[in-house]
């Protein structure tokens, strides 16, 4: 008499919150380590390494002040206008490079997902975490670069990190919302590069926002890097003043896509290794 083995088989279930968070604690060694690996792996085998970090602003810098501030003579607010756009390139890079490696990187790191067990969310976040790195190293060229227009630091230079952090966690929201629908539908990797050219001209990054009409500049803060990069300017020029409902408006629009990125990426996870 032939006997029946029993087979068990494990289905994905839906993974409670509070449980996640924890083991996304749990693991928080490896999101440092795949943060140091994206660093090093972006620039072994250059010739002048993280060089290349300063010379993508620095060069965006010379462009836009030779063609908006030379030429077309755009509206500075009063400042230099090298200053007043590389104090938005600065931030608008961290935004850039931590969306586009994070809405490619579960694609990347397709040999990493399929063999081994982790929360894939640390991936998409340790791609923003790298961007970071370089927005740090950014910073080197910033501050000596007022020094030589004139400028001075402030008291503002303090509201900088929160520029930063609203940044990055936006960064993260609209990166895992694109890395998760990327896994499914390859197309949102050509999204990625566009979207981020249409973003760059629809923020002030070469253009101040006071060209925009006062009664839809409501409507045009809905774009979250409206107000962030508005304190960036403020925080290193201490000139103006704080932007307080461009940043209210960045700061909730920004955790929206935080918490609709994460969801997003949370119901798609458990299908990852048997799509990509």
């Amino acid at each position: 008499m032939r006997t029946q083995s029993k087979k068990t088989i494990i289905h994905p279930g839906k993974q409670p919150l509070a449980e996640a968070i924890q083991e996304f604690w749990d693991y928080r060694d490896l999101l440092w380590m795949l943060t140091m690996r994206q660093v090093s792996v972006r620039y072994k085998q250059t010739a002048i390494g993280i060089v290349w970090v300063l010379l993508q602003p620095l060069a965006a810098m010379a462009i836009f002040t030779i063609i908006f501030g030379y030429f077309a003579k755009l509206a500075t607010d009063g400042l230099p206008y090298a200053i007043f756009v590389y104090s938005a390139l600065v931030l608008w890079t961290l935004f850039s490079e931590g969306l586009s490696r994070a809405g490619t990187s579960l694609i990347a790191d397709e040999k990493l997902i399929t063999k081994v067990y982790f929360p894939r969310l640390i991936i998409p976040l340790a791609a923003v975490g790298s961007a970071w790195i370089d927005f740090a190293i950014a910073l080197v060229v910033l501050l000596p670069l007022t020094y030589l227009y004139g400028l001075r630091p402030t008291w503002s230079l303090l509201l900088l990190p929160i520029a930063m952090l609203v940044t990055m966690v936006l960064s993260a929201g609209v990166g895992m919302l694109l890395a998760a629908l990327n896994v499914k539908y390859r197309d949102f990797q050509y999204t990625v590069p566009f979207l981020i050219q249409i973003w760059l001209y629809a923020s002030p990054v070469v253009y101040s926002s006071s060209i925009v009409p006062e009664s839809i500049r409501p409507f045009y803060y809905l774009n979250p890097m409206a107000g962030l990069i508005e304190l960036s300017r403020f925080a290193v020029t201490g000139q103006g003043s704080i932007p307080w409902m461009g940043l209210g408006l960045s700061v909730g629009v920004a955790i929206a896509f935080f918490l609709l990125g994460s969801t997003v990426f949370r119901h798609i996870e458990r299908s990852f290794a048997d799509v990509i």
